[in-house]
């Protein structure tokens, strides 16, 4: 028995990894029955004369509840292990048949830089799809040439795509994008020469954030005499696997449920964060404002002071003090005097006496004078 370690394969069969821990039952299927398939390979309702094609039997696949979850048509003699172990087959068959599952590998790309670095800070695996050519290329021939596998060539399985198509069109989906999904044969040779068959399922999603791909594998193996009909009854069971609606329609359910409580989960925490937002916006406008009020108050002290220094140099040199009349008024006059006085007309007048008052001067000539109040 041949094991590849590839890097990051899921099974070939979805069905039977749905199956779990769960059974599979047989059903001899009847010509022209409803699920389509005969009891001969052919899918006609006829004997094969070339013994190409085995009898078919509907292996029943449920999960561990008991549940039918799809049917497949697969050669009688073929066996599906249910209780494997990691390592073995998941298929078997008389003439070393040997249908072997390889583990879902996924990827994301990011189209935004920052936030590709916070994938793979995350542990994440950041990487673009290459394209099938260069993915076979880079990632499945120098493992596969390590287990002395040859790559012969690879080809597009269109009956194998439509089905796969079909079952992801059923899935649920929380946002808008753009699906693609296909599936590719590889050939390859043994080193003992014998044939060896690789079939990848690819999925690639993208939204307007990022592309999400992933795929898996399954390889076949079997006597070089029966090889090729080994390769075409695996196809043919494959491409006619019929799903069960009713295991969808819960899954899409339950997704949907958990898209609800995400989106609900989301809106929350968005609403939760402007509101700490505009508390730290207020909290951080009234620091600043306390701030620069306390500046712009020692400011003005400081230019009031200044001020005030400045203008009594001036005072000073020019010989000037500052007086104030009754309505609060600022006025300077010459300096040097007890007294000064103002009239109507804006004129005063300095005195050295501290009693006068030319209000009672006959000599002002009867105007009415106030007394002006010196600024110390």
């Amino acid at each position: 028995m041949r094991t590849l370690k590839l890097i990051g394969y899921g099974l070939l069969i979805t069905v039977i990894t749905s199956c779990g821990s769960g059974e599979s039952s047989v059903q001899e299927a009847d010509e022209g029955n409803e699920s389509g398939t005969t009891t001969h390979a052919s899918g006609r309702g006829s004997s094969d004369k070339n013994n190409n094609w085995e009898k078919l039997i509907a292996y029943e696949l449920r999960d561990a509840n008991g549940n039918l979850q799809s049917t497949i048509p697969m050669p009688s003699t073929w066996k599906i292990n249910n209780s494997r172990q990691n390592g073995e087959p998941t298929i078997t068959g008389p003439g070393g048949i040997m249908v072997k599952d390889y583990p879902l590998q996924m990827f994301n790309y990011p189209f935004d830089q920052n936030t590709q670095y916070i994938y793979n800070q995350s542990g994440q695996q950041v990487r673009d799809f290459p394209g099938v050519e260069q993915f076979i290329q880079q990632d499945l021939v120098p493992v596969c040439r390590n287990q002395g596998l040859t790559f012969i060539k690879y080809y597009e399985l269109p009956e194998i795509t439509r089905i796969d198509k079909w079952y992801s069109d059923q899935l649920y989906q929380a946002m808008p994008m753009d699906k693609k999904t296909f599936a590719i044969g590889t050939d390859w040779q043994t080193s003992d020469g014998n044939p060896y068959f690789l079939l990848l399922h690819f999925s690639i999603r993208t939204t307007e954030q990022l592309r999400m791909w992933s795929y898996y594998a399954s390889g076949l193996e079997a006597d070089k005499d029966i090889f090729e009909k080994a390769k075409k009854q695996l196809l043919f069971s494959l491409a006619n696997t019929r799903f069960e609606l009713e295991p969808i329609m819960a899954y899409n359910r339950s997704e949907a449920e958990k898209a609800g409580r995400s989106w609900a989960q989301f809106n929350a925490r968005m609403a939760q964060n402007q509101a700490n937002f505009e508390a730290s916006q207020r909290a951080h406008i009234n620091k600043t404002n306390a701030i620069n009020d306390a500046i712009m108050s020692g400011w003005r002290e400081r230019n009031a002071a200044s001020d005030r220094m400045q203008e009594r140099t001036i005072d000073g040199i020019y010989e000037r003090t500052n007086v104030v009349d009754e309505s609060g008024q600022k006025y300077k006059v010459e300096s040097g005097y007890n007294q000064y006085w103002m009239n109507n007309d804006g004129e005063y007048i300095s005195t050295d006496k501290v009693d006068y008052n030319p209000n009672l001067d006959d000599n002002m000539n009867n105007q009415k004078w106030q007394e002006l109040k010196e600024i110390k």
